[in-house]
């Protein structure tokens, strides 16, 4: 029979914390080098190629990337409700910034 423990006692596995790290440094690092150069390369998505940004459009694509790529780090939350607060935030942070994006546009 195996060894029974209590659902909040179990560590998480060690590769599966720094995928989850490495997943979030690599689309924060996305965003901040959008903002920085505010320029977006062209990019491939399920309706076909979408276009370059630039100036204020490729900074608004990064903040946005910017808060998506911190939700992953909910993981490293100490309790399951905090990991969903956290990850709730990120992303309602993510829509504010992308429906003020779309609403600066002319």
């Amino acid at each position: 029979m195996p060894d029974r423990q209590t659902p909040g006692k179990q560590r998480p596995d060690p590769v599966a914390r720094f995928l989850f790290a490495l997943i979030s440094l690599t689309v924060v690092a996305l965003g901040v080098l959008a903002v920085v150069t505010e320029f977006a390369p062209a990019r491939s998505t399920r309706f076909g190629m979408a276009g370059p940004l630039f100036d204020g459009d490729a900074v608004h694509f990064g903040v946005t990337m910017i808060f998506v790529g911190l939700a992953p780090l909910g993981f490293f939350a100490r309790t399951a409700r905090g990991a969903g607060w956290w990850a709730g935030g990120c992303m309602a942070l993510a829509l504010l910034t992308l429906f003020v994006g779309l609403r600066l546009v002319p």
